[in-house]
């Protein structure tokens, strides 16, 4: 029996699994990362975060537009559903994805680049959630995530990320001094977004964007008031 998709598709036409087969996915991160780029992307006027809280199989996820460099509100969505599939390491994107795709598509708002909690191309398939969703709605994507991936052919080499001998990303340090790990996810280059993701910071150890994801998307799961800081 052929997968059919749980929600829609993206710009590329890939569909949103519901079923899971690691084999399949495997080789789907392959075709996908062929697609990735990590050229410089045009100017910035505004920045998505897009974050993704879970209870059981139960996904709150919540994606919060904000100008640039600003980081004045412009919009925010929610959404609510089942997590299609169990957390894998190195497969989050699968998983994130059933929820980035309905915000992304009630966002009236189409931002100049988006940050997604998780890794973009230090990753062991040079996919990772960030590149994921930047591939598939073809955006500029950055990956925020607070602990590296362990993979053959990734290192962490000072504040530099190191994906198969290419510098892919580097290491900030937040509020507390707190390691904030940073990879070009798609349309997108390293520089370019560690420059975005040091513009975002407003005191907390996210960036603001995703900051604000993480507490809406949380506030949500809680049943609470989410819009508003």
């Amino acid at each position: 029996m052929k997968d059919k998709p749980v929600f829609g598709r993206g710009q590329r036409g890939i569909p949103i699994q519901h079923h899971f087969d690691m084999r399949k996915a495997r080789k789907a991160q392959c075709i996908l990362a062929k697609m990735v780029s990590l050229a410089p992307p045009d100017e910035i006027h505004s920045i998505c975060g897009m974050d993704v809280s879970y209870r059981g199989e139960d996904g709150f996820a919540a994606a919060v537009v904000l100008s640039y460099p600003e980081m004045e509100e412009i919009e925010a969505k929610t959404y609510h559903g089942k997590a299609p599939v169990p957390y894998m390491p190195g497969f989050l994107g699968f998983r994130e994805m059933r929820f980035l795709a309905p915000l992304f598509w009630r966002l009236a708002t189409r931002a100049s680049a988006y940050i997604v909690n998780g890794h973009g191309a230090f990753h062991p398939e040079g996919l990772g959630a960030a590149s994921h969703f930047g591939v598939a709605f073809d955006v500029p994507a950055i990956g925020v995530c607070l602990s590296p991936l362990s993979f053959e052919g990734g290192s962490v080499d000072g504040d530099r990320l190191i994906a198969y001998g290419k510098e892919v990303g580097g290491i900030i340090r937040g509020p507390g001094g707190g390691r904030l790990l940073i990879s070009a996810g798609h349309r997108m280059s390293p520089d370019r977004a560690l420059e975005i993701v040091k513009a975002c910071m407003r005191g907390h150890r996210l960036p603001e964007p995703l900051f604000l994801a993480d507490r809406y998307s949380k506030r949500t799961m809680e049943g609470r008031p989410t819009i508003g800081r």
